[in-house]
């Protein structure tokens, strides 16, 4: 019988995260909670600490826990209701983000065209309403929205800018119903420390950033949303199917 941990040094990794991935979907460990501190950790597997960050690092590409700085590595619950991913329209941040948001802080106001917005919405447009959301859990933001919507969006739709509840909702939802299509780009930003504004979303140096373009029958977007999600809470995930 081969012993991977003592006769492979390179492997040793893999007999951890092995060993883990069994104890963590046995429930050995609750859901969300905190793992054992590293130290410990190591010592009850029996081996160095660089040995099980590589294993816990490979768990985290998994998804099966997240590191918060200064507070060590926890449990992600299973969330098998999102199992619909991006190839479908809808609210990126509820696809994507790993914990449930309880409220969304909503603040906007007009803006003069810019070139940024014109290179944003393909066309220079007469306004343009900008829009920050903040999304909470138990009062701590953990993900933000920028969106830019031209005036002539705020139009079409018939919409109050009096009425932020109504924004909300338009910006939420119902513009996914609107919409006849999307056009999505993910990449990795480290701007997210301060581009979300009034709240911290993370401690993490980067964030995930997706734009997002909504279309409606016309190739000029009626919408264009900046999502800041932090890494470490965040899944992404594309089905693809044979047509």
């Amino acid at each position: 019988m081969i012993n991977i941990i003592e006769k492979s040094k390179e492997l040793r990794y893999v007999a951890v995260y092995n060993k883990l991935f069994k104890m963590i979907n046995e429930g050995t460990f609750a859901g969300d909670c905190r793992l054992p501190s590293e130290p410990d950790l190591a010592k009850d597997l029996g081996v160095s600490r660089s040995t099980l960050r590589q294993a816990l690092a490979l768990l985290q590409d998994d998804g099966l826990i997240k590191n918060i700085h200064g507070k060590g590595n926890f449990i992600i619950k299973s969330h098998k209701d999102k199992s619909v991913g991006l190839e479908k329209i809808g609210n990126v941040v509820y696809k994507c983000l790993q914990h449930d948001v309880d409220s969304v802080e909503i603040n906007f106001h007009i803006e003069p065209p810019t070139d940024y917005f014109t290179k944003i919405l393909g066309r220079i447009t007469v306004a343009a309403v900008s829009i920050d959301r903040w999304y909470k859990s138990n009062e701590n933001a953990i993900a933000y929205t920028y969106t830019i919507i031209p005036i002539e969006t705020i139009s079409t739709f018939n919409l109050d800018l009096n009425n932020n509840d109504e924004i909300l909702h338009f910006i939420e939802d119902e513009i996914y119903n609107k919409c006849s299509s999307t056009s999505i780009h993910i990449k990795l930003s480290s701007s997210g420390t301060f581009a979300t504004k009034k709240y911290s979303i993370s401690s993490e140096s980067q964030y995930y950033l997706i734009e997002e373009a909504i279309y409606s029958d016309s190739k000029y977007p009626i919408a264009f949303n900046k999502h800041y999600l932090p890494l470490s809470n965040t899944s992404i995930n594309i089905n693809s199917i044979r047509k």
